[in-house]
């Protein structure tokens, strides 16, 4: 039964990236000069990581981050890999004991998305490619940031919510 719950959710979360991803191929765009919109995905995959990583395990995150990455015509790889990295962070700073307080999980998942974007951004520039303006990009983050607490609290009330010490994950670990 647990099994089958955890695909359940996985199911669940590439449902919702998927959705993310058709809506920013939707030609509602800022236009030039807009402000960028956030980077749900991000947001929905720190939110799973830090509550039950055993629902979006690597290769789920991996999938969905190059589809979004061949679909919205961003360098192959390069989002992915920064997003697969402070995922990673965020996943081995998961303390089943102790859960952060909600203000506190939201000033460290403020912090890795600062760093995934200005190491996108920097990799960018070095490699020669064009990377955008620093203003535009710093306005994504700053996207991104203001709507990762509406998707954590999304995140809970459709069920993703930490395990109470003394719970088992699907992995066998303990809460």
């Amino acid at each position: 039964m647990a099994a089958r719950r955890v695909w359940l959710y996985r199911l669940v979360f590439a449902l919702l990236a998927s959705a993310i991803l058709f809506f920013a191929l939707l030609p509602f765009g800022p236009g030039e000069g807009g402000v960028p919109g956030p980077e749900l995905t991000v947001c929905l995959i720190f939110a799973w990581v830090l509550r039950r990583p055993d629902y979006v395990p690597v290769w789920l995150i991996v999938v969905m981050l190059l589809l979004d990455d061949v679909m919205l015509m961003r360098p192959l790889g390069l989002w992915t890999l920064t997003v697969l990295l402070a995922s990673e962070y965020l996943r081995r700073r998961v303390d089943h004991a102790e859960a952060l307080p909600f203000w506190s999980e939201v000033g460290v998942v403020s912090g890795c998305i600062v760093v995934v974007f200005t190491a996108n951004h920097l990799t960018l520039v070095l490699l020669f490619a064009e990377p955008g303006p620093l203003l535009g990009t710093a306005l994504h983050a700053l996207a991104t940031i203001v709507f990762y607490p509406p998707i954590a609290v999304f995140s809970q009330m459709i069920g993703v919510r930490r395990l109470a010490p003394g719970e088992m994950d699907s992995l066998g670990t303990r809460a």
